[in-house]
C-alpha cells in the first residue's frame, strides 16, 4: 500500500481470511505467544483474539506432556475457544 498511494486500498489476507466469519480466533503454538501475536494488528477491528503459546523455558519431555503443560493441547484449545464465546 506504501508503494501504490493512489491505489484503492487492499485487505491484508489475514483479514481476507477472517471476513464474512464471525467469533473469536485462537492462535495456538508450540513457540512463544508472541509468535501469533504479530499478526493481532492485522485481524478486523473489535475481533476477539486469544493465543496460546510455551512462554517458558529448561523443560524437556514429550511434545504431548510439553503442550499439557504449557496448556496449548486440544483440550486448552477447546477451553480458550469456549471462554472466549463466553
Amino acid at each position: 500500500q506504501r508503494l501504490h498511494p493512489l491505489q484503492k486500498p487492499q485487505a491484508c489476507f489475514v483479514a481476507q481470511q477472517l471476513a464474512g466469519h464471525d467469533g473469536p480466533v485462537i492462535a495456538a503454538t508450540d513457540y512463544v505467544r508472541a509468535f501469533p501475536e504479530q499478526i493481532r494488528a492485522y485481524l478486523p477491528l473489535g475481533r476477539r483474539y486469544v493465543t496460546l503459546g510455551t512462554d517458558g523455558f529448561g523443560r524437556s519431555d514429550t511434545r504431548a506432556h510439553l503442550r499439557a503443560f504449557f496448556e496449548v493441547d486440544r483440550h486448552w484449545i477447546a477451553h480458550a475457544a469456549l471462554a472466549a464465546l463466553a
